[in-house]
């Protein structure tokens, strides 16, 4: 089987980046080694002797044109293409987000780049043969804002590694909260973010530092260093977040616009319940005593999600039971690969 990913860059980095590598990874475990059309390569990445590299020089292309120049290079690729980005011409197009929705759920109103990006989504979507949705909501979004035919996109959920996130004794657990400083006592809500804005950050700061002032309760900023206080510790970038998700009692967040939300799955299977805002999309997979859900445009609602938490701050022992997917990588490939042997 031939197959090449497009990808603007093959490197470490953020959600889609991180989802890029994942693929190769699941592709390399079933004995594929795709070719991976990009504008540069980090050659340092475990994952790059499993590809075949093919770079598309595009240093004189301005970046808002990027996209664009991009399909033109690679629109005659001989291999069964996917892309992780909206690329125009792909066979199957993996969309993990579009700025139509973004731009909706924020009340944006649109500039002329983002006029420019959501052109360039359309005509991707519309060249497609089939779309990866990787949420019900986004799969609701394309067909509501892009006018794309629903038979035309499947929802496959994104995958997760559940050898990485997984549960761990309660001795280990204690000598991780040490580890972090944690004290004994208090209470850990985990906010994971490098965007804060947009996850709720102010919503979350100001309800801890004046409805749980003096509390034992503790909002963890893992990400982008954040001003401190009585309630609110920042850790800055961390690179060991499975740890992070086993040592806290909760992760919490209230994303203003969420495709999907990995870090719930990601605590979920560390054992962590969460409490999110009912709006993220990963609330979509979630059954039984996984956290609490509130609405992030009434503080009553997030009230009374935090005080139930701290009636019932119990563990998640069996992560699986309260998910409605199987999250496992080898799963996810199975399932791309059925697609893609059907263009």
């Amino acid at each position: 089987m031939t197959i090449s990913l497009a990808m603007i860059k093959f490197k470490q980095g953020g959600g889609i980046e991180r989802y890029a590598l994942d693929l190769i990874a699941g592709f390399h475990q079933a004995g594929i080694k795709p070719v991976v059309y990009a504008i540069s390569f980090d050659e340092k990445l475990k994952q790059y002797p499993w590809i075949k590299p093919q770079k598309v020089a595009l240093s004189w292309c301005p970046k808002f044109l990027r996209k664009q120049c991009f399909a033109r290079t690679i629109k005659n690729a001989p291999e069964t293409t996917l892309s992780i980005t909206q690329i125009v011409g792909t066979d199957l197009l993996i969309c993990g987000g579009q700025h139509k929705g973004y731009i909706n759920a924020l009340n944006k109103i649109p500039t002329l780049l983002d006029r420019l990006k959501i052109r360039n989504e359309q005509k991707a979507y519309q060249s497609a043969k089939t779309i990866v949705a990787h949420s019900q909501l986004m799969k609701n979004e394309l067909m509501a804002f892009y006018d794309v035919p629903s038979e035309k996109i499947q929802v496959i959920y994104p995958p997760i590694d559940d050898q990485k996130f997984s549960p761990v004794t309660n001795e280990v657990r204690s000598k991780l909260r040490q580890n972090f400083h944690f004290a004994e006592h208090d209470i850990i809500y985990l906010f994971p973010s490098t965007g804060h804005k947009r996850k709720g950050f102010d919503l979350l700061r100001a309800y801890f530092d004046t409805q749980l002032k003096g509390s034992q309760c503790k909002l963890v900023v893992a990400g982008t260093p954040v001003e401190e206080s009585e309630n609110v510790v920042s850790l800055g970038f961390c690179d060991n977040m499975p740890d992070l998700y086993r040592a806290a009692d909760f992760t919490i967040m209230a994303s203003q616009y969420e495709p999907f939300g990995l870090v719930g799955i990601e605590s979920i299977l560390c054992g962590t319940p969460i409490i999110f805002s009912q709006n993220m999309a990963c609330t979509e997979v979630l059954k039984g005593q996984f956290g609490y859900l509130f609405d992030r445009e009434n503080t009553d609602s997030l009230h009374q999600a935090m005080q139930l938490s701290l009636s019932n701050p119990q563990r998640i022992d069996d992560p699986l039971s309260v998910l409605q997917y199987n999250p496992s990588l080898n799963h996810h490939i199975e399932k791309i690969l059925s697609l893609v042997t059907s263009q």
